[in-house]
């Protein structure tokens, strides 16, 4: 069974959502379910953040910046 959801949006929103259905050549429901069931769904932490993996590169030892980070949260 469906239910139908009334919402409001704000005219910067309102034109954002009719931007984006309109480029994806979909009602602007379909874009607001497809958005609601990508934000339901449920995923571990890890898969969440995969994409983020490896790109952090550690700070040298001697860097200044990494030794006053150092010095100012020594616990």
């Amino acid at each position: 069974m469906e239910k139908m959801l009334t919402i409001r949006l704000n005219k910067d929103q309102d034109r954002a959502l009719s931007r984006r259905a309109k480029a994806l050549g979909k009602s602007r429901s379909e874009v607001v379910r497809e958005l609601i069931a990508k934000g339901l769904e449920e995923q571990p932490l890890g898969q969440k953040i995969a994409h983020l993996k490896g790109i952090l590169n550690p700070l040298s030892s001697k860097d200044p910046v990494r030794r006053r980070i150092k010095e100012r949260n020594w616990r």
